[in-house]
């Protein structure tokens, strides 16, 4: 042995034979200081010793200081860069500690500049990564000044403790340093679960350390929502170059599962989410599989953000569905195939964390009162906390039965006169199941609704109806259908145009169904060709709606009594009437436009050819438009930012439409969605970038392009 030999024992010599041998080696570590202290085991050829060692057996010994509440490390006095490490015996029942450094300086010497120092603390737990129980601070200390930090820590494991002079400081440093232990700890649960209509949950704590004040103080903050896949996943293997092992030709498979989740449904939508899969995140070199990983795509299938083993959190569109698609790698299909059915869990920070009641009985958390108030846990006793279930109506929008709130929960109540946080950093966590959402009251906190009229018609009338209404749906299904935009004479487009003009024969007057007509003419895969039936369409619409009658039941303030079941009624078809005109004066404006240009470019082909013509008697698109805006503002309405946009070009007001493209753009087109043109984001980009063109501004139809072509992928980004 080597530098060793009062702690260390071995055998004087060693018969090795071809099979291998073991031997004992005694480590006696008793009269050791604390501190580390290696040393080696060397094995050498008896025959030749000169020839150097034929092995070597490395031997670490950590030894802690000895266990004390208060443990005092002295003066230590530090060169720049030097790091001093100091093993600590962590008490049962510490629950965090108290780090105190002082700088000895005093203010009466030369050198009054602030010295940084770095205190790292690290506790090596099982089955966890290190990091997790991992704190660093920088600590910058003028003369006399002394920093008291509180860290976690897990009692009955080493903890080591590490204090070193930034790297770029200059001079010697002396710091007095001074740890004590202190805690409050759970009994039985480190992480309390509240379930939905059980009250609340008790918790038991108890001091071994010391007298502690508690007060517990607990409150919900983040929300996990479970997502199950789309369809089981299909195990396939991967290419045959890259993924087989050299060795034994082994091949290696992935899973590939698909999740969807709209987080603009939710309390604050378009926040940050982090996705977190239990069964495998935590582990890298300890996983089962070969790897994980998660790429996240918006509606528009761009990529937004990438998780692996330790998730980090990924910004949500403010609008649209998100796709998550899950890799799973290994080279045994059987292993894989278990994770088919692999649970996800989304986890979203809450715009406003809940607080939870705690209380000192049952009776009291029952009953709503008296809340738990401040006592003192005297060394060696424990006493007992209820924390109830949060109120129904604090839970966030969307909410719903099986989601999962979690939070943290402290007990000691700190104190501000002393050092330090006087509580546990981080607290510990708290866990709720969100049961089934409350009943809703019958008339929704908004006051009795009014009584409905009461339908006189006859049972062969309301059976006209239904079927009617049935006509109408399919002939929606139809028209979806319909998908080849370069031939008229297919099968799906006759049957759609067929059962669409015998309802229309028999229902020349139904508003919703000549809407529907208008909709199928304007589909923007066929509407180029069909703009002269587009106005046809809009024009028979407008020629049914007696506008002079909308015109008196709006009247000017448009109120109606709301309380009167007849006149809610009559205002409801007013509102269908109203909404129908004014999606056909749209839909009729932006077919005029596009007219107007064709002939436009029609007459500039000609070279000039046909400018003695008479003038064109029909509705212009200003003509309409002007009678638009009579019933709806397109400049607030930006669903209707097709036409703001075409009517700002023909006035040359770029700037304007420069400016309404970039406020489109920032929301990723989705304020146009449910409009008469729904423009995505690579399309309003496309029209930016022809303004910019017109501009000159080369170098920015360049960079627009590009994000087109970024923000619109014709597919999703491969692993």
């Amino acid at each position: 042995t080597t530098a060793a030999d009062e702690w260390i024992e071995t055998p004087d010599m060693l018969v090795l034979l071809n099979n291998g041998r073991s031997f004992k080696i005694v480590v006696d570590p008793t009269k050791l200081p604390p501190g580390v202290h290696t040393a080696q085991v060397l094995g050498y050829n008896a025959a030749n010793p000169s020839a150097g060692p034929l092995f070597r057996v490395p031997i670490t010994v950590v030894k802690t200081l000895p266990e004390k509440n208060n443990v005092n490390l002295g003066r230590l006095n530090f060169q720049p860069s030097e790091v001093k490490r100091k093993f600590l015996s962590v008490p049962n029942g510490a629950t965090w500690m108290d780090v105190t450094v002082r700088d000895t300086r005093t203010e009466q010497e030369k050198d009054a500049s602030s010295r940084l120092t770095v205190l790292h603390t690290v506790q090596l737990l099982p089955h966890a990564s290190y990091r997790s129980n991992e704190r660093q601070r920088y600590l910058n200390l003028l003369p006399g000044q002394a920093t008291v930090t509180s860290i976690p820590v897990h009692g009955g494991t080493t903890c080591e403790l590490a204090l070193a002079r930034y790297w770029s400081a200059s001079g010697s440093t002396t710091l007095e340093v001074d740890v004590d232990f202190r805690g409050v700890t759970p009994v039985g649960q480190n992480k309390p679960l509240i379930v939905a209509g059980k009250g609340g949950t008790s918790i038991r704590m108890e001091s071994i350390l010391q007298d502690e004040d508690v007060s517990p103080d607990a409150k919900l903050t983040h929300w996990r929502t479970p997502l199950s896949p789309t369809k089981q996943g299909i195990v396939s293997p991967l290419g045959e170059q890259r993924d087989v092992w050299p060795t034994r030709n082994k091949q290696i498979y992935q899973m590939i599962l698909t999740f969807e989740f709209d987080p603009s449904s939710s309390e604050g939508g378009g926040t940050t989410f982090t996705p977190h899969v239990p069964s495998l995140n935590g582990y890298i070199y300890e996983s089962a599989f070969e790897s994980q990983l998660i790429l996240v795509y918006d509606s528009n299938k761009k990529l937004l953000g990438v998780s692996d083993a330790h998730p980090d959190g990924i910004k949500a569109p403010k609008k649209g569905k998100v796709t998550l698609k899950l890799q799973v790698r290994h080279s045994d299909p059987t292993i894989l195939s278990k994770l088919k059915d692999q649970v996800i869990w989304i986890e979203r920070k809450l715009s406003k964390e809940i607080s939870l009641p705690v209380y000192a009985s049952h009776e009291s958390m029952m009953k709503g009162s008296p809340t738990f108030r401040k006592r003192t846990v005297k060394k060696g006793s424990s006493l007992r906390a209820f924390v109830a279930e949060p109120d129904l109506t604090k839970l966030p929008k969307g909410c719903k039965a099986g989601d999962l709130l979690t939070g943290v929960v402290h007990y000691s109540s700190g104190n501000a006169n002393l050092p330090g946080s006087g509580k546990r950093p981080g607290g510990y966590p708290i866990r709720y199941v969100v049961g089934p959402s409350a009943p809703s009251s019958d008339d929704g906190g908004k006051g009795k609704e009014p009584e409905a009229p009461k339908d006189e018609r006859s049972e062969e009338e309301k059976l006209e109806e239904a079927i009617l209404d049935f006509r109408v749906e399919k002939l929606t299904k139809l028209s979806a259908d319909v998908k080849k935009e370069d031939d008229d004479d297919t099968e799906e487009q006759n049957n759609y145009q067929s059962l669409y003009d015998s309802t229309v024969e028999s229902n020349p007057s139904l508003i919703p169904l000549l809407m529907l007509g208008l909709r199928h003419e304007d589909n923007e895969k066929w509407r180029a060709k069909r703009l002269h039936k587009v106005i046809k369409s809009a024009d028979l619409i407008l020629s049914k709606i007696d506008k002079d009658e909308l015109i008196r039941h709006y009247g000017v303030t448009g109120y109606y009594d709301k309380e009167d079941g007849e006149a809610c009624q009559e205002r409801k078809k007013m509102d269908e009437k109203k909404d129908a005109l004014v999606e056909a004066l749209a839909r009729k404006a932006r077919a005029t436009a596009d007219l107007e240009k064709e002939e436009e470019d029609k007459k500039k082909g000609a070279d000039g050819e046909g400018k003695d013509e008479e003038k064109n008697e029909s509705e212009t698109f200003d003509d309409i438009l002007k009678e638009l805006k009579m019933w709806i503002d397109i400049d607030s309405n930006l669903k209707y930012s097709i036409l703001t946009l075409e009517r700002e070009r023909r006035k040359n007001r770029l700037g304007l439409v420069l400016n309404l493209l970039k406020k489109l753009i920032d929301n990723d087109g989705e304020d146009t969605k449910g409009g008469i043109c729904p423009l995505s984001k690579s399309e309003l980009l496309k029209r930016r970038s022809s303004v910019f063109e017109e501009l000159g501004y080369d170098h920015l139809v360049e960079y627009d392009n590009a994000r087109s072509l970024l923000s619109s992928p014709k597919g999703f980004a491969l692993f």
